[in-house]
């Protein structure tokens, strides 16, 4: 079984049996439709929620009661509907509460469910919109504190598979150059870039949630940064790199010693960044009949992408 189609299962479960255990307890059965709808819908999209968001979910639902009961006294049935979903969204906008446009549209469609139109006064209103707010704060407590999505795993996950995927190539570069096995084809960017791009929406996320003083102090923030230079220092580098015929690590010492320092760094061992050394290159190219110009940029990539990497390698994520 699909462990997040699981955990999902088990969010709904749990809010919703939570939900019905209030209305039971409190006697508002024949109202339990409302905050049980609110539950389904904030379980579906849980998980990418923020406490900001789910403040304006809230708030939101508060605004569509009030607009719907302004609008219901003076227009009534689908006509009502649709002018209550018209001033909804600029007045959420207003207010910024965006997150809460899903249950404020729907407080207005399902207060057409009252008997009759008289019925639809303040305290209707007010207990309506409290029935929903209380659907989405109940769902919001479960999946924030007993499903919390595990960002750091996550975090840590993508760091693991980046740093695999970056070691075994250089892995496979210096093997090329021993003769050992032909030079490998340069990575493909699409892959790294997903990662990086994933590590970069887990640490917004995070940022502006609950375990944000977390975020802060194990260094995530810094870390996703190193891994934007890498990744963009990298391509440019592997792919000046599969420019150049292949050569063995006697023709070319200088090409070995930087993927010796790359694979080093990564590995922790905090060495020294390459010097601009463009007269050892200068010799390289006519040792070897290449062209100077590439090589140089090579070198000048090399150096950043040798300084992140250390970092990387340095700096334990937690």
């Amino acid at each position: 079984m699909d462990p997040q189609l699981l955990r999902n299962s088990l969010k709904l479960f749990v809010a919703a049996l939570l939900t019905a255990s209030i209305a039971v307890w409190s006697e508002r059965v024949a109202f339990l439709w409302y905050p049980l709808l609110a539950v389904v819908i904030v379980v579906d999209d849980n998980d990418d929620l923020t406490v900001k968001a789910a403040m304006a979910r809230i708030l939101g639902t508060l605004c569509g009661g009030l607009v719907t009961f302004l609008v219901h006294s003076i227009l009534s049935g689908w006509m009502g509907v649709l002018v209550s979903l018209v001033l909804i969204v600029p007045v959420l906008r207003l207010f910024g509460w965006e997150g809460g446009l899903i249950t404020a549209g729907n407080l207005s469609v399902v207060f057409l469910m009252t008997p009759t139109y008289v019925a639809l006064d303040w305290r209707y209103v007010f207990e309506r919109s409290l029935d929903t707010a209380l659907g989405c704060a109940i769902a919001l407590a479960v999946g924030l504190l007993f499903w919390p999505r595990s960002a750091y795993h996550e975090l840590l996950r993508a760091d693991r598979h980046l740093r695999q995927e970056i070691s075994a190539q250089l892995e496979g570069l210096r093997q090329g150059l021993q003769q050992a096995q032909p030079r490998p084809q340069p990575l493909d960017p699409a892959p790294l870039s997903d990662a990086v791009a994933r590590m970069e929406q887990l640490v917004h996320r995070e940022r502006g949630g609950p375990r944000h003083l977390r975020l802060r102090t194990s260094g995530w923030e810094r870390r996703l940064r190193h891994w934007q230079l890498v990744l963009f220092h990298w391509i440019a580098w592997e792919r000046l790199l599969a420019t150049l015929p292949p050569l063995s690590a006697s023709e070319a010492p200088l090409l070995e010693r930087s993927v010796e320092g790359l694979l080093g760094q990564l590995a922790g061992q905090n060495l020294p960044t390459p010097p601009r050394d463009a007269g050892a290159w200068r010799q390289l190219a006519l040792a070897q009949g290449l062209p100077l110009l590439p090589l140089l940029a090579l070198a000048e990539e090399l150096r950043p992408l040798h300084t992140n990497l250390g970092s990387l390698g340095r700096r334990a994520p937690c």
